[in-house]
């Protein structure tokens, strides 16, 4: 199933990091801002991320307007390094749309090798639009993701307020 990681090495002390991606990320909405956020008009840009940061990790996913099951969920850890910090990020599908993906690829997989011949042709099918969905819904959001972490990380424009600590 889909997964990808990668670090980020940034030239700032570990407290500046995190308020960096503070900065992009927000609480989940409450249900009548999810009401509200429905409908085309008055709908306000906000920080591109839901989640919490803590001082030394985050629990991410991007906030979207569309259905995708296979968001990436994004983990992450900010460590001190020498003057900088180093973050390392894990992206991954949900953990139930894995399950269900896993159960549908090896029933599908289990139809395509008891029939033999060309009615077996189906299932394949099936197994490979399944292994394309997962792919091609989860690859282009984990790379937009990826960017906006890195830009906020590494952008000294995007300094910690001095009231961050009321956040």
């Amino acid at each position: 199933m889909p997964f990808y990681r990668f670090h980020i090495e940034v030239n700032a002390p570990p407290h500046v990091v995190v308020e960096r991606l503070r900065s992009i990320v927000r609480n989940r909405p409450t249900f009548r801002e999810s009401l509200r956020r429905m409908w085309p008009f008055g709908n306000q840009v906000t920080a591109p991320f839901i989640g919490s940061v803590s001082d030394e990790s985050f629990k991410l996913r991007r906030d979207i307007l569309y259905r995708n099951s296979f968001l990436p969920m994004i983990w992450g850890h900010i460590m001190p390094n020498g003057v900088g910090a180093r973050v390392s990020v894990t992206m991954f599908i949900h953990p139930l749309v894995a399950l269900f993906m896993i159960f549908w690829l090896s029933m599908v997989a289990f139809g395509a090798v008891s029939l033999r011949g060309s009615s077996s042709l189906i299932p394949l099918g099936m197994f490979v639009f399944g292994i394309a969905l997962a792919v091609g819904c989860f690859v282009p959001e984990a790379i937009k993701a990826k960017r906006l972490i890195s830009d906020a990380m590494t952008n000294p424009a995007a300094e910690p307020s001095p009231d961050f600590r009321n956040r």
